[in-house]
């Protein structure tokens, strides 16, 4: 009887949620723009570091950046296995900018991410029932 009641008490209780915004601990940056000068100076060269990504989301975004016709040069690569970080480049033809067609290309892989989850979830479906 007494560890029913015992279960039946740490359901009600809510244990509280800390955040990292309630502790005042700054956010993480998960991308960052090296030589933002240069960038700057020059929009079409964009050299950023993605922290906490590794070779899914690198090789996903080279490849879509690789299709577009505006991308001169794309790449990426993994400093070290260790880290969870990427350095990615991308130079586009005179006149366009290189962060603009790099959020192009994250759009288009999010785009393709969500299909093939939502492919997945009906193929789970199908088969559990």
């Amino acid at each position: 009887m007494v560890a029913k009641e015992v279960e039946e008490t740490m359901e009600e209780v809510e244990t509280p949620q800390i955040g990292e915004e309630e502790l005042n601990v700054p956010a993480k940056k998960k991308m960052e723009i090296l030589d933002q000068k240069s960038f700057e100076q020059d929009p079409t060269n964009l050299t950023l570091m993605m922290y906490e990504e590794d070779h899914t989301i690198g090789n996903s975004i080279k490849h879509i950046l690789s299709r577009m016709d505006e991308v001169e040069f794309c790449g990426y690569n993994v400093p070290h296995p260790l880290e969870d970080k990427i350095l990615f480049r991308v130079q586009t033809k005179e006149g366009i900018n290189a962060l603009e067609v790099l959020i192009k290309a994250f759009e288009s892989v999010e785009q393709i991410f969500s299909t093939i989850r939502g492919k997945f979830e009906e193929s789970y479906e199908q088969s559990s029932s």
